[in-house]
């Protein structure tokens, strides 16, 4: 049951009559805002101890050469890559947009070229990856061991997926590579051509140009 209705009178409330301009209101709605137009999801890999278990929503894979460097996976930005310069290795992995039926999350999720395989050949059988269920695994539970990645058709007529997210935008900002950097725009079924300009990213990195632009290299090796 709601309480009683309450009339409040502006003119004469003490903190209200005092306050220049108009009264700042909340905002209150019936519905709940879209969260497919956002942008800032988590990034999952295989974990060493459990199988991840989701259903894709992407439509196909997308990649690109990353290197680990800094302390963290960056993608490669040949011509002008930093950790190229370096010579620091690089590395293709595989991004997915993937929905968990169990908690309802949407989030994206990495795997190596080594891994993907499955996907490859669960997408060329059936001309997507949407509505596929995957369970990713290490069997020798250790971290950056080989990951199985294992697929089947999900039941969609229990679970309903929700549009795919968009992969490239969502990993630039993970990689502080936000749209103003980006003079391409993302476009998951093609293979486009994300032309990043260094200036920006520099100055969002807080990268020092007296290191020439170069963060400290990392020889650690790439988490799988």
């Amino acid at each position: 049951m709601f309480g009683p209705h309450i009339k409040i009178d502006a003119a004469n409330h003490p903190t209200l009559k005092n306050s220049k301009g108009p009264t700042a209101m909340a905002q209150w709605s019936n519905t709940a805002p879209d969260v497919a137009t956002k942008y800032a999801y988590e990034l999952h890999r295989t974990p060493a101890d459990r199988p991840l278990n989701a259903i894709i929503t992407s439509n196909d894979i997308i990649g690109c050469h990353t290197h680990y460097w800094g302390g963290r996976t960056v993608p490669c930005e040949a011509p002008h890559c930093p950790a190229c310069d370096e010579g620091m290795p690089s590395r293709w992995h595989a991004y997915l947009s993937v929905f968990d039926p169990k908690t309802h999350d949407h989030f994206l999720f990495e795997c190596t070229a080594k891994a993907v395989q499955p996907l490859e050949e669960y997408r060329d059988s059936y001309g997507t990856l949407r509505g596929c269920f995957f369970s990713a695994s290490r069997p020798k539970r250790r971290k950056n061991s080989k990951i199985i990645i294992a697929v089947r058709p999900a039941d969609l007529t229990k679970t309903r997926i929700p549009d795919a997210l968009d992969v490239i935008r969502a990993m630039s900002i993970i990689w502080q590579m936000p749209d103003t950097a980006l003079q391409t725009p993302s476009a998951e079924h093609s293979t486009p051509t994300i032309t990043p300009d260094h200036a920006i990213i520099n100055r969002m990195r807080d990268v020092s140009p007296n290191n020439n632009g170069r963060k400290k290299p990392c020889t650690s090796p790439d988490p799988a």
